[in-house]
């Protein structure tokens, strides 16, 4: 399942929108786009890079999220894009590796995407991101 993986985000929770703004423009960071996630009440700011590496930028706005790391923010997760989410759910099932969500949710972009729980990956986490067409 995983053996040729490819990173599809890196997401840092940043204190604050202004926080955001900040670290975009101190390192030259584009926005691509942005979106609000309901279901984990925050803002998704996804970034344009050279590279193939893209940054999220994950600001809360209510609930744990506002308290990642005591509140100062800091890497979050690593998402990894699946090609197909019932392929993916049925991998962790074989693997012991609960999800966070019974299905998958709607992203901020044009994708879906679950959370391995972290108990299972010693604190790690793990997003699975499916691109819809």
């Amino acid at each position: 399942m995983f053996a040729n993986y490819r990173l599809h985000h890196v997401g840092i929770v940043m204190p604050s929108l202004e926080d955001a703004e900040r670290h975009m423009k101190t390192f030259s960071i584009v926005e691509d786009y942005r979106g609000y996630v309901d279901q984990w009440h925050c803002w998704c700011i996804f970034t344009k890079t050279e590279s193939d590496t893209t940054l999220e930028l994950v600001v809360a706005d209510k609930g744990p999220l506002l308290k990642f790391n005591k509140g100062v923010g800091g890497v979050h997760h690593f998402a990894y894009s699946v090609d197909d989410f019932e392929q993916a759910t049925q991998w962790c099932e074989q693997h012991d590796l609960r999800l966070l969500e019974p299905e998958p949710i709607k992203g901020a972009g044009n994708f879906l995407c679950n959370f391995i729980h972290p108990v299972s990956t010693r604190g790690i986490q793990i997003e699975l991101v499916q691109e819809l067409s």
